[in-house]
């Protein structure tokens, strides 16, 4: 009972230290067979508890963060804090509770090569699983780029099915080792083949695409852009509101000079990214006047968020393109607000909720306006909008050859927040084919190239700039026409699974088949 307790616990903790900001995702191929081996010997209730228990711990351990940002962003105790986090985790952590259920009933209809329709069967229920900050298994390898860009074809549940494939595998040999059954073993050394083969595809697909993302990127021109990170932390922002109108403009002016100052090969920076909220207003108003000085100066672009106050009485958290002029573009309104944290829901309808304190009550924007900057076509995301991967899809069209993200993470103090919303959005480049710029208060300021790697970022919680020759490119994707259809796969597969294995309860077959025992293990 114990062992089996610690497996379970083992496989969902051990996700944490796959993602950012350790990575360690050599731990991958292997980090299921503990938690698959208790699985494979229970049925049922038992089965699903177990499977509830491993994505409740696993959802506990990769969002450590949650309590202190549900605390500084809903302004409320941690006690409440903890029981949300507690009550976030077992939501999220149901879908694997489906899956251990699932797991035995999936194995009898399919024989020797149940590793595959696992597979699909776990990436079924994680892709349908219900996201707000939308980590799948795959998303851990977005650094292995000979790899990871298979994503590209097949959504990000391509590569989760094979790095859980090889888990499934594994499990299947260690359930054969000591026994004499020769028949097994040869279906086990082809699924072995099957899941080389399977991936020696990937690598291929991946070394082709980053062949075609390398011959876009030398044909393409250069626009040098800098980042701009002030280190406006919560407590720093409150300071500076309650200076003079004008401290967040000059702040941000002084920091962009102080970039430009450092260039060394004499051509000049082309955009300034200040990050989300860098100007407490519209930029055209009186106390911004020093960031529009400052672009007719330098005749650079500055592209910035900042809140707007429409004649309706309304807010909005905004992006703005300021032209070198001192002009500005067509606003872009945040589409995605964060619930709790820039809006409340149900306040009129719920007792209680009119008292909740957020960061804001803004209004949400409707529509992604395109801008065109030099070889730029770029699209503005703000926070959280640039790793929703259907709000991504649906925003940009074949035109578009960058990202601009902009985004407050002082939110989320200094914890894996940061590793892990950049590493969410690098994944947006490889899936699109698409260089990502991204500005943050606090950091993780980041330039990514078509590829989803990090090109150069900054640190957290300090005060910095960064610049950069950005190549904007677009190499299109099969992912970008045709979306999740690997994942919608995985689904339907698992559904015929599923009711063939009802089917054959009903029709009064034994469970079992010819190789596999009616719980799901090998005779």
């Amino acid at each position: 009972m114990l062992v089996a307790l610690a497996s379970l616990l083992v496989s969902g903790a051990v996700q944490a230290v796959i993602s950012p900001p350790w990575n360690l995702v050599f731990l991958h191929p292997v980090a299921w067979v503990p938690a698959l081996r208790v699985f494979a010997r229970l049925r049922g209730r038992r089965a699903m508890a177990a499977g509830w228990l491993v994505g409740i711990s696993a959802t506990l351990a990769i969002f450590s963060w949650l309590p202190g940002t549900i605390s500084r962003f809903g302004d409320l105790p941690m006690a409440v804090a903890l029981l949300v986090w507690g009550l976030f985790a077992a939501a999220m952590g149901f879908h694997v509770g489906v899956f251990a259920w699932g797991f035995a009933r999936v194995r009898r209809v399919t024989g020797t090569f149940w590793p595959f329709a696992v597979a699909a069967w776990f990436c079924a229920l994680e892709f349908l699983n219900p996201h707000f900050f939308g980590y799948l298994q795959g998303d851990a390898w977005y650094q292995v780029p000979r790899f990871f860009l298979v994503s590209a074809a097949t959504g990000v549940s391509g590569v989760s099915f094979v790095v859980f494939l090889c888990n499934a595998i594994v499990l299947q040999g260690l359930e054969l080792a000591g026994r004499s059954d020769a028949a097994s073993r040869r279906a086990w050394l082809r699924n072995l083949a099957a899941l080389g083969a399977l991936v020696l595809l990937a690598v291929g697909y991946s070394t082709v695409r980053l062949g075609h993302i390398e011959t876009a990127e030398r044909a393409a021109p250069i626009l040098r852009i800098a980042l701009v990170q002030p280190n406006h932390t919560i407590e720093r922002r409150r300071q500076l509101s309650t200076m003079k109108a004008a401290a967040f403009a000059e702040d941000m002016v002084a920091l962009s000079r102080e970039a430009a100052s450092q260039v060394q090969d004499g051509r000049r920076i082309d955009v300034f990214v200040w990050p989300e909220g860098a100007l407490r207003s519209n930029p055209g108003q009186a106390r911004n006047l020093a960031a529009l000085d400052f672009v007719r100066s330098s005749g650079a672009e500055v592209w910035t968020g900042a809140n707007h106050l429409g004649p309706e009485g309304l807010l909005y958290n905004s992006a703005f393109r300021i032209f070198g002029d001192g002009r500005l573009d067509e606003r872009y309104d945040k589409n995605i607000l964060v619930p709790f944290g820039e809006y409340v829901p149900l306040r009129d309808v719920i007792p209680g909720f009119d008292r909740i304190r957020t960061a804001g009550n803004f209004e949400a924007g409707h529509g992604v306006p395109k801008y065109t900057s030099g070889p730029a076509r770029f699209v503005f995301f703000i926070c959280y909008e640039a790793i929703r991967p259907g709000f991504v899809r649906s925003a940009i069209d074949d035109d578009v050859n960058l990202i601009v993200n902009v985004t407050v993470d002082a939110w989320y103090g200094d914890s894996s927040e940061q590793s892990q919303h950049l590493m969410l959005v690098a994944v947006q480049s490889a899936l699109h084919g698409l260089p990502v710029v991204r500005s943050t208060t606090t950091g993780i300021s980041a330039f990514v190239d078509a590829r989803g790697m990090l090109t150069g970022q900054t640190g957290t919680f300090t005060r910095e700039t960064l610049v950069r020759d950005v190549r904007p490119v677009r190499v299109s994707s099969l992912y970008s026409r045709w979306g999740d259809w690997f994942a919608w796969a995985c689904v339907l597969a698992s559904a015929l699974l599923l009711i063939a294995s009802r089917r054959r309860q009903t029709g009064g077959e034994h469970a079992g088949s010819t190789s596999w025992n009616d719980r799901g293990r090998p005779r």
